[in-house]
């Protein structure tokens, strides 16, 4: 396993209308590096693998499992696995 991952290097796929991603996993989690278009709603779903989403620019509004909260540059948050999670723009 590669310890030293470059984001340029990740291969990017369309994973919805409005976003894009590329991701690596591990056994536990899956990270993925995702770019969303402003407005744009991610209908609830979950993974198998934990998640964590660090906002680098822009505000996301989440709901992760009962909680949801606003996300703001500089901030993260941790999903644990096959928690139902929002994502809102």
């Amino acid at each position: 396993m590669n310890h030293f991952i470059e984001l340029n290097a990740l291969e990017i796929k369309d994973s919805l209308p409005g976003a894009t991603a590329a991701y690596f996993q591990t056994e536990h989690s899956t990270i993925a590096y995702t770019a969303l278009k402003a407005g744009l709603q991610i209908p609830l779903h979950n993974h198998a693998n934990e998640a964590v989403d660090i906002v680098l620019a822009g505000i996301v509004e989440m709901q992760i499992g009962e909680s949801s909260g606003t996300l703001t540059a500089g901030m993260m948050s941790f999903v644990p696995s096959n928690t139902i999670r929002h994502h809102g723009l």
